[in-house]
């Protein structure tokens, strides 16, 4: 007997009954044998996923890529397919995945993938993706609603996930390339499953589902390995408006403890990350530092640490190739007065055209208005808001605000943050330099 692929995803033991099972669809034009995915038919899953970004079917010519699909897609995924009941042919593949788009692990929040093939119809796609949403409420997980993406000139599709009750909660511009098209917009859309009040995840479950996932072999193997990715440019000193000195230096791989602190902490007291953001070391090695740039921000008369930047690529791109970034800032509550916001603003600025990133993706909590703020001051407009994305202390669950900036116009952006000097001087300057 085949063995069924991936049954237990992140946080999920539930078994969904009586399957395989007949479903109809279409006004029962369309009916379609449901079960789980098994492992003898993986190699024909692939297949169309690559088919169904060759033909531009709601798939960018690289969005699912190797690495995406073996370590995200098929590893954190519940995973069913869609056979004729008369001939046995797999008409399509569909995926119950944990959601990138929020800022939670105990998540409220699934996205849904299907990759079909040429007898399956957008009014079916769209019939599935409801059924998707039934099957994820079923999970013990708790997910009370169900994600997914439609590249925007996918008119016909769009609409037959509206009748679904599908509604967009945020169009990023620019996300996806498509095969035939080029690149396209992208509308994130959401549909509620349920209104009830849902219970929390313990700490236990949170942490044992991460320890399951980010194992210290991993993290050995992963992180330790290679640590973060440094920048050419730094370090760089630089004067606040308010005359205090800063050094921004690439931080050393012992100082990811004190970084997880600070992010932590900050968790714990409600200020601006969710109660289960970060809620192991090794969790935030792995999904915060490996791979990234991180920096450390050094008070220059005290050489006592002010806070840290992270730059990681963002997951929530569409494409493989993507420039878009995203960023995750602490200050310590003594520098917050300093003027070293700004600051760190505009040398993050130049620290990401150094390494080549195009647009800037911020997700912050409804709550935090200072934030929000601070987004539109930095010149990223907002472009969506996603509900119930995080749950933050105090405050329970609230909703998350999308942002996205162009990083193109160096010389501008810093000159509305008043360090436009910057720009210049540092084109000029080797590494390691005073500005």
């Amino acid at each position: 007997m085949a063995k069924e692929y991936c049954r237990d995803s992140f946080f999920s033991t539930t078994h969904i009954a009586n399957l395989p099972k007949q479903f109809s669809f279409n006004k029962g034009k369309k009916t379609l044998m449901i079960d789980y995915a098994t492992t003898d038919q993986l190699h024909i899953y692939k297949k169309m996923i690559n088919d169904a970004a060759i033909k531009g079917d709601n798939v960018g010519i690289d969005e699912y890529h190797e690495d995406y699909v073996a370590n995200f897609l098929f590893d954190m995924s519940e995973i069913f397919q869609a056979t004729d009941p008369s001939t046995g042919h797999i008409e399509a593949v569909m995926f119950i995945q944990f959601c990138f788009y929020q800022r939670a692990l105990d998540s409220r929040s699934a996205t849904v993938h299907i990759f079909r093939s040429s007898g399956i119809d957008n009014v079916v796609y769209a019939e599935l993706t409801s059924l998707m949403g039934d099957f994820a409420q079923a999970l013990d997980i708790g997910y009370t609603q169900i994600c997914v993406h439609v590249a925007f000139s996918m008119t016909d599709l769009y609409l037959e996930l509206r009748k679904q009750g599908f509604v967009t909660v945020a169009l990023f511009p620019e996300w996806v390339e498509l095969a035939g098209i080029g690149v396209d917009d992208s509308a994130l859309m959401v549909k509620q499953l349920r209104t009830s009040n849902r219970k929390l995840k313990s700490k236990e479950e949170i942490l044992k589902a991460t320890n399951d996932k980010f194992t210290p072999e991993g993290v050995h193997s992963t992180y330790f390995s290679s640590g973060c990715v440094p920048v050419p440019i730094l370090p760089i000193t630089a004067t606040t408006k308010q005359g205090f000195k800063f050094t921004f230096r690439n931080a050393r791989i012992e100082e990811d403890e004190m970084m997880y602190k600070m992010l932590s902490d900050a968790a714990n007291e409600g200020d601006g990350y969710a109660i289960d953001e970060l809620p192991t070391l090794n969790f935030f090695r792995m999904a915060y530092l490996a791979g990234s740039a991180a920096v450390i921000m050094e008070d220059v008369a005290t050489k006592a640490v002010a806070g840290a930047m992270i730059f990681l690529k963002s997951l929530q791109g569409r494409r493989a190739t993507s420039s878009i970034v995203g960023t995750s800032v602490i200050l310590k509550k003594e520098y917050r007065s300093s003027g070293l916001n700004n600051l760190g603003r505009a040398i993050g600025i130049i620290v990401l055209r150094s390494m080549g990133f195009k647009k800037e993706f911020s997700i912050t909590f409804s709550t935090n208005y200072a934030a929000i703020k601070a987004t539109k001051r930095f010149q990223l407009q907002t472009i969506g808001i996603f509900p119930n994305g995080a749950y933050q202390r105090g405050r329970g669950w609230v909703d998350l605000v999308y942002a996205l900036g162009s990083l193109e116009d160096e010389v501008g952006m810093l000159s509305k943050l008043g360090f436009e000097h910057l720009a210049s001087s540092n084109k000029k300057q080797a590494v390691g330099s005073k500005l």
